[in-house]
């Protein structure tokens, strides 16, 4: 791994517990269904309903995506909505 992490703790760990987002409230202040959501993630309603009810937490470049689309959200959904 290109950097040192400290014992028993996970890559990234720190960075998301610190700025945790809701997958809701991001869904909410873009103004999208949460099916309309489920396509932009590029996954099943299914799965992004657990995000919501937090049997899951998103996770690597979903998890970036989650957070583009909270500092800009009108902007990242229409450029990847069709």
């Amino acid at each position: 791994m290109a950097m040192a992490l400290k014992k028993n703790e996970e890559p990234n760990s720190e960075a998301q517990e610190t700025d945790e987002l809701d997958p809701k409230t991001v869904r909410e202040k873009a103004g999208l269904t949460a099916d309309e959501m489920a396509s932009l993630m590029a996954m099943s309603g299914f799965g992004y309903t657990a995000w919501e009810n937090g049997t899951r937490r998103p996770g690597g470049p979903a998890y970036q995506l989650l957070r583009l689309l909270d500092e800009n959200p009108q902007t990242v959904a229409k450029a990847l909505l069709p």
